[in-house]
């Protein structure tokens, strides 16, 4: 998915998403000019307009270097349009915000994803559109539903900005938003519903996202000069001497580099 291009500021080049977990047999990142088909554990350098689609009983996790996780689920059509970082200063490794100042813009055009948002900083750009409104994360756990011109949003951590026309609503957790394509266009906002009112299988997705989440790093690029960072995958020193229960949590981390 390398494309011969060069980010337009010196310092900047483009992120990274780091595969976690994947089922099913028709997902692919495709831009224009190849398809890729997903592998567990792929790295991928997102320097050009790249569709993620997934066919029924399909999903797939993945990290982003700006330390964002996105679930995308069944029969959804996710797009990345773009995806730019700051190179890194600082080998500290952090889960709770972002490692530099990136520029994230993305569309779910239709579907389902789950997304879980660290600190972003207030120089950071990180929207996902939609196709009557715009939403703008900064620090959340959320599932974003699209379908049959009705956005649905289960905000379990954070907050989100639902921006559309001139206006803006500004949703904190925890709740359930729902709005039809009619509401959104003609600025008429719908109350807060209870989370409990929201389908109750998001509630494990909220937990799969902060797990998927916690599995990789990433560390500064210093040999690509296109790539701002590379990912590192986690386990703990005995995880393979141990019955193969996936650990929950990780101590006395240790780095494994990906494999391109």
């Amino acid at each position: 998915m390398n494309l011969e291009a060069a980010p337009a500021i010196k310092n900047q080049r483009f992120g990274t998403a780091f595969i976690t977990s994947v089922a099913g047999n028709s997902i692919n990142f495709k831009n224009s000019t190849t398809t890729h088909s997903i592998r567990l554990h792929d790295s991928i350098i997102l320097n050009s307009d790249t569709l993620i689609s997934t066919g029924d009983r399909d999903y797939v996790f993945f990290k982003l270097s700006n330390n964002t996780t996105f679930g995308i689920l069944e029969s959804t059509q996710f797009s990345i349009q773009s995806f730019q970082q700051d190179t890194f200063t600082d080998r500290d490794v952090r889960f709770d915000r972002e490692p530099s100042i990136s520029n994230f813009k993305s569309t779910l055009d239709e579907g389902t994803i789950v997304v879980k948002s660290n600190i972003i900083s207030p120089l950071s750009i990180f929207e996902i559109h939609l196709p009557d409104s715009k939403l703008e994360l900064y620090s959340a756990i959320a599932v974003i539903s699209y379908r049959y011109n009705i956005l649905h949003i289960a905000l379990y951590e954070g907050n989100i900005s639902l921006k559309s026309n001139n206006s803006i609503k500004h949703i904190n957790a925890p709740s359930y938003y729902v709005i039809d394509s009619y509401n959104l266009k003609n600025s008429i906002d719908n109350y807060d519903a209870d989370l409990s009112e929201a389908p109750s299988q998001w509630n494990l997705l909220k937990d799969s996202i902060s797990v998927e989440n916690n599995r990789v790093i990433f560390t500064p690029e210093e040999r690509s000069s296109q790539s701002a960072a590379k990912a590192k995958l986690i386990s703990i020193k005995d995880f393979y001497n141990q019955n193969f229960i996936r650990p929950r949590s990780f101590q006395k981390l240790e780095f494994k580099d990906s494999k391109d």
